[in-house]
């Protein structure tokens, strides 16, 4: 049997439905993939990015698993080396939405001099304040 070193971390995860009071937050360690409790169409897990966060006025940091429009926009804003993402200060938003039809609260990570809005097709990104979601040309003009 061969067996790999398990590289999640240990302890209390971060709830939404737990900060949709707090404003501010900063990522205290580096943001590393690990196997989510999701599985893809062929039965492997899912891979999900996780690191730890300090959110204003907890005791102790928390394990998150940063969705795509965050991580888009810490990379936008201090480029894709995730240890440069640490101890910078991060607005914190909430949303209710729905994942599977169950009703959870989706947590983002926005960089200060940033702001989340929904692009063309409905999707949350985080883009520079002032700036305009890119905008794809229609499919047919996409080159393939």
């Amino acid at each position: 049997m061969i067996y790999k070193k398990n590289t999640s971390l240990g302890g209390k995860w971060a709830k939404g439905s737990e900060l949709m009071e707090v404003k501010q937050a900063k990522i205290v360690s580096e943001t590393n993939p690990q196997p989510s409790q999701f599985t893809n169409k062929d039965g492997s897990p899912k891979e999900q990015d996780v690191c730890r966060v300090q959110f204003q006025g907890q005791n102790e940091p928390l394990n998150v698993s940063l969705n795509r429009a965050t991580i888009n926009g810490l990379v936008d804003a201090f480029g894709e080396d995730s240890k440069k993402w640490q101890g910078q200060i991060l607005n914190v938003e909430t949303e209710k939405v729905r994942v599977a039809g169950k009703a959870v609260v989706a947590l983002y990570l926005i960089p200060v001099g940033y702001q989340r809005v929904d692009d063309e097709n409905g999707y949350s990104v985080i883009i520079k304040q002032g700036e305009k979601p890119e905008v794809l040309p229609p499919l047919e003009e996409q080159p393939f």
